[in-house]
Formats: structure tokens, C-alpha cells, sequence
């Protein structure tokens, strides 16, 4: 390994795999050039100039630097919105930006705006304009030019402090593992690392070469000689490299054969980003019934109990809600998503007999099931059924509906640090909160209130809960009236998350709550049943519960922003319902919406949703976290409780969309 200093003079380009071919280049200018793609040559930008684009792992969306500092991102055909990922910050710099992973998060290089702050590599949820954290020690170093890969690895530049907190000498490359968050030396001479598709090789630049090395720096090969070689960014099916060179753009197999003679991509200039091509894909779960509709959601994700070689998650419990009114269910999603298991449901006066079969599938004998509201709700013959097969049937019920969520919520957590208040007097609200809720793995709850009025059950609970620990939320109108009172004079801390319509209320509490999400769930917003197993589902898998009026010519405009603002990291889109209620044409919409060059496959009923498993679940107060060396934990797509209320109140200050 050599010892010549050197300084960098641009950022590699995420390096994530896929098929075809397609390179882009930007230059700060605001159109972004294509080589190799017979649909587009060139896609401009009417708003901002384009710095460092780097693109998500299905194509879809380019993050770039803008004008002004911020980090944005733009659709690769140009449709929808020009997307804030994180707004600029006065006085910092920002640079080479990345996608990393499955798309949940981008990494970037920052600079604070004291003369002496280090540069330092910060991560993100790709949406929901977050702050994110910090992913390299304050350890005097500065750390720049980041490329994300698979797996959530990261590689980025290392150097000194000149003493007035500019970066010197000679640059090394770093590689972060999520894995025990842990910083590792790759080579201690080399800048603007570029990880492979494979996670297991790195190209970088040294004395104006391109080299490739495993992760230990070690086995390197020659990709580009020469002395004026830069950027590197590897093609999706790691065979090639893409680099900068001269005045121009070059690329070269990266076996080293042609490191003297590399092709020239004609009439390319600027920073080189390959697009990987993915498709992404939707899922209908739905049945013939209500009932089967709800397993057929249970199925995806539940593994079969006592199966050999069954990788889904096994299912800890169910939840039983009854099947003719949402009034005892509408608390249950999180419920299900918390304790681990699915929500079903059965009449009144008996246990239904595809319902009955679902649990014997998914439960083990002993299994606990949660019975939702009194035996008028849910019969005494509905419980000792559930007995009768070998379960254990739990009753969680109050006088009312009321009661019976504040019953529901103490047996989720009786000190929350979460709760979401919505009306209990319709379902809309509950049911996208109920999601969100149930992401949190047992720190957020659903308590209803009387439409603007807050019942004695709800009240007496939230009147157990220190204000320190808890924090508040008002779901949709009525359950923001009912909750108000509970916060300061400016009301600021209780969070208001409140849209226009359902659709818009649905919108808002994904935003509020989630991003970077692979899963966004869709149910019609004009009828119960779907939305309450769905979102069962959609809390385990931490995602979004997004609402339309199913049976239009198209999605509502409030759901188009969701999928569209998240559409870098959503991999899987799940319709709840038969197409009588969320018919093909919206179905087909929104795999448009989510997918990228290659669209999305349309598929029914698959098992293996959440596959591989879902992260254990965790408390809120593990959401960020901070290692021995001071290096932040990867960025989550939940909110911390402090985080969900800022954004809450940043709602009211966003602008009108569109």
C-alpha cells in the first residue's frame, strides 16, 4: 500500500444491485443525462440543480444535493413531486448523498457551520424529511464521501484535521457494518470508496487509479490506471465500473482487463451513477368473505405452526374481534402487531369456521387469544369455542366501546409513551392510527374518544399517565378537539394530526409517524372490516395504512403522495380487500407509483410477507441508540415519541400540497 497524500475531488455514486445498464451523470446543473436507456436522454429538473445523484435500489427515485444545501429527491421519469428528503440547514454542508440497504435510509457527508466542525457521515429515513443521526465517532477525523450498499453497509473516506478543521493528508477507507455498528479500516490509502452489489468488494481511488479490494483491503486489482481516475460507481451486476476521467466519463471491467484501454461513454460528463432496475411488486390479500379476507392477510405473514422449514414469524397470540361492527375492534390492530400475532374475526354468536382454522394453523396449543368487548360482542359460546380447541381465551372488555380501548391499551402497555386518540364514533382515524400504533411493538397505543368529546374511560387513563413519559396525539379532527386540552395554551404538545378528509387524516399519520418503510398497505376508507386485519399486518411489518375510495377511476390524490413521497424505499405495496373493493385500476396505480423503471408484479395471496423476518420489536427509548465509539445506530422507520411531535407540528407549517 502506498503512502502519497492526495485530496478528493468528488463522491462515488451508490453501488446497489439490479439489473441493465442505464448510467446517468449530473454536474450541478439541473438536468441529469441518461446513457443506455431508450426511453429518456435526459431528465430536467425545474426547480433545483442536481449535485451527486444517486439512485434508489429500484430506479425510482435520484436523491441529489440541491442549490441550496438540502438533500431532494426527483421520480426518474419526472412525475410527481420534487421531494424534500432533508431541507437545507444554515450554515451546513452537505455532500454524496447515498442510498443504502433495501432503500430505508440515505447516508450523506456534513459539515456544521463552526469553522472548526469535522466533517462527519449522517443517516436518514429516505422520506418524511428527518434529521436523522450521526454515523461516524466525534473523534477529531473527518469522514466523507459515503456510498451505501446492501445490507446497510457503508464505506466512506477518512482524514486528519488540519487544525482549523479542514481535512489533511492522506485519505483511508472506512467500512460500517450495522451489524454491532461497528468501523472498520478497509485500506489506510484510498478516498471516494464505492462498495460492490455483491457487499463484499470496495473500488476507490488511489493516485488517480481505480483499485478494487475485498473488505480488508486486500486481494486488489487495477481497474483504471493512470492518474486522473475518479468516481467510481459499479454497475448492478458488479462486472463493471464507472468513473470519471479527464474531462470525461470511462468505464471498465472490474477484473482488471481493461485497465489501459477503458470505454469511454461518449459525450458524458459530470459525477457517473449507474440506475439499478428492480422491479417492485404488489400484493392482493383478500378472500371470499370478510373472514377469509383476514386470514388470507394472516397467511402471508404468519408462519404455520410446527411447519418445518417455515421461515415466516410464528405467531405468539391472536386477536378475535367480532365481525358486524368496527365499536370493540377498532383498537385491536395494535393490539395484534404488538403482541405478535393476527387479527381475525367471527360473528357475534359463534366462532366462524375459517376463522377457527386459521387459528389452529398459526397458534400453538396454549396460545393466548384476545377476545374484543363483553359477550355482547363476543358470546360466551364464541369464547368456549376458542377454549374448546386448546387455546386460551383472554377477555378484554369495558362497559362501552370506550372503555373496552382503554382495556385493550392497558394490555398493550399501561404506560405508553405513545397514544393516539381518534373518534371512536367512526373508523377511519382508528384504523390508520392502529397501524402506526402497532409499529411502535408495544409503545404506542389507540384509545377512541366520543367524537370532539373525551369519554370518562379515556380521560381516567390518560390521567394515570405522567405527562414526562407520555406523549399525545389527536387523530383527525374529533380526536384532536377531544385531546387538546391535555397540552399547553399553544397546544404544542400534543400533536395535531389532522387532514382534510380520511383520505388526507390517513396521508398525514403516515407521514407523521413512519418513513423509509419497504411496505405500504392500501384498504378502502369506506367500510371497516379490511383496514382492521390489514392493519394488523401493516403495524408488524412497519408500515403505513393508507386509505382511498376503492371503487373510483383512481387513487385518491392524499394516497398518490404517500406512495409517491416513499416510492425510493416501498418494495411492496399490500391491497387489502377483493377488487369490488380496491379494484385493478387503483391496484395497478399504485404499483406505478411505488415501482421504477421496471414497474411492480401483481401478485395474490403470497406467503412471505415480512420474509426475512421482521427486526425484534423494540421500545421507543432504544430507537436511537449510541455505540461505545459514539457512532449512532442505524436510522429507524419509527419515529422516537419527541421526533412523531415535531413532525406533528411541522404538519401545520407545511405547505399545500400541490
Amino acid at each position: 500500500m502506498g503512502s502519497t497524500a492526495f485530496a478528493a475531488t468528488g463522491p462515488a455514486q451508490a453501488s446497489l444491485p439490479g439489473t441493465g445498464s442505464v448510467l446517468t451523470t449530473s454536474d450541478g446543473a439541473n438536468v441529469m443525462k441518461f446513457y443506455g436507456d431508450s426511453s429518456r436522454t435526459s431528465l430536467k429538473n425545474p426547480y433545483h440543480t442536481m449535485t451527486g445523484a444517486a439512485w434508489s435500489p429500484d430506479g425510482g427515485r435520484a436523491a441529489y444535493i440541491d442549490q441550496d444545501g438540502g438533500i431532494s429527491s426527483i421520480r426518474f421519469n419526472g412525475a410527481g413531486d420534487i421531494l424534500y428528503i432533508l431541507p437545507p440547514e444554515d450554515g451546513a454542508i452537505r455532500s454524496s448523498v447515498s442510498w443504502r440497504g433495501n432503500g430505508s435510509s440515505v447516508v450523506w457527508a456534513e459539515k456544521g457551520p463552526d469553522d472548526d466542525d469535522r466533517w462527519v457521515i449522517r443517516v436518514a429515513p429516505s422520506s418524511s424529511n428527518w434529521l436523522g443521526s450521526q454515523l461516524t465517532p466525534n473523534d477529531g477525523e473527518h469522514y466523507r464521501n459515503p456510498d451505501g450498499g446492501v445490507q446497510g453497509l457503508v464505506v466512506f473516506q477518512r482524514q486528519d484535521d488540519d487544525g482549523k478543521g479542514e481535512p489533511t493528508g492522506q485519505s483511508a477507507v472506512m467500512l460500517y457494518n450495522p451489524i454491532g455498528q461497528n468501523i472498520s479500516l478497509v485500506d489506510d490509502n484510498g478516498s471516494n470508496p464505492a462498495i460492490a452489489p455483491d457487499g463484499k468488494h470496495v473500488a476507490f481511488v488511489r493516485n488517480g487509479q481505480i483499485v478494487v479490494s475485498d473488505l480488508l483491503g486486500e486481494n486488489e486489482v487495477v481497474v483504471a490506471s493512470g492518474t486522473t481516475n475518479d468516481n467510481p460507481t459499479w454497475s448492478p451486476d458488479g462486472t463493471r465500473v464507472a468513473f470519471s476521467r479527464d474531462t470525461g466519463v470511462a468505464t471498465a471491467l472490474v477484473d482488471g482487463s481493461q485497465a489501459g484501454s477503458p470505454t469511454v461513454v461518449s459525450g458524458a460528463a459530470g459525477v457517473p451513477a449507474y440506475q439499478p432496475r428492480n422491479k417492485d411488486r404488489v400484493v392482493r390479500l383478500a378472500g371470499t368473505s370478510r373472514f377469509t379476507t383476514a386470514t388470507s392477510a394472516s397467511q402471508s405473514h404468519w408462519a404455520t405452526n410446527g411447519a418445518t422449514g417455515d421461515d415466516r414469524e410464528q405467531a405468539k397470540v391472536a386477536v378475535l374481534s367480532r365481525s358486524d361492527t368496527f365499536a370493540d375492534a377498532l383498537s385491536g390492530s395494535a393490539l395484534a402487531a404488538a403482541k405478535g400475532g393476527p387479527l381475525l374475526m367471527t360473528p357475534p354468536a359463534s366462532l366462524q369456521p375459517d376463522t377457527a382454522n386459521e387459528l389452529k394453523r398459526a397458534l400453538a396449543p396454549g396460545s393466548t387469544v384476545y377476545v374484543l368487548g363483553s359477550e355482547g360482542a363476543l358470546s360466551a359460546t364464541v369464547f368456549n369455542a376458542v377454549k374448546a380447541l386448546g387455546f386460551n381465551p383472554v377477555r378484554l372488555a369495558g362497559t362501552d366501546r370506550f372503555s373496552t380501548s382503554v382495556a385493550i391499551a392497558r394490555e398493550i402497555n399501561p404506560n405508553p409513551a405513545l397514544v393516539l386518540a381518534a373518534t371512536g364514533m367512526n373508523f377511519p382515524d382508528a384504523l390508520a392510527a392502529g397501524a402506526a400504533a402497532g409499529s411502535y411493538g408495544g409503545d404506542a397505543v389507540v384509545v377512541l374518544t366520543n367524537d370532539a368529546k373525551m369519554p370518562a374511560a379515556t380521560k381516567a387513563f390518560l390521567d394515570t399517565l405522567p405527562v414526562d413519559t407520555r406523549t399525545l396525539f389527536g387523530i383527525g379532527l374529533s380526536g384532536w378537539q377531544a385531546t387538546k386540552a391535555y397540552g399547553d395554551a399553544n397546544h404544542e404538545d400534543v400533536g395535531k394530526v389532522v387532514g382534510d378528509n380520511r383520505f388526507h387524516t390517513g396521508y398525514e399519520v403516515a407521514w407523521t409517524f413512519f418513513g423509509g418503510h419497504n411496505y405500504a398497505g392500501l384498504a378502502t376508507g369506506m367500510d371497516w372490516p379490511d383496514a382492521l386485519s390489514g392493519g394488523a399486518l401493516m403495524g408488524r411489518v412497519n408500515g403505513p395504512l393508507l386509505l382511498t375510495y376503492g371503487t373510483g377511476t383512481a387513487l385518491s390524490p392524499e394516497t398518490i403522495w404517500g406512495l409517491d413521497e416513499a416510492s425510493g424505499s416501498i418494495r411492496t405495496g399490500l391491497i387489502f380487500g377483493s377488487a369490488a373493493v380496491v379494484n385493478d385500476t387503483q391496484r395497478n396505480q399504485m404499483g406505478s407509483w411505488i415501482g421504477g423503471p421496471l414497474g411492480s408484479s401483481f401478485l395474490t395471496n403470497t406467503t412471505d410477507v415480512g420474509l426475512p423476518l421482521a427486526p425484534a420489536k423494540t421500545g421507543s427509548a432504544s430507537l436511537r441508540s449510541t455505540d461505545a465509539t459514539g457512532a449512532k445506530a442505524d436510522a429507524s422507520t419509527m419515529r422516537t415519541p419527541e421526533e412523531a411531535l415535531a413532525a406533528a407540528n411541522a404538519l401545520q407549517e407545511r405547505p399545500a400540497k400541490r
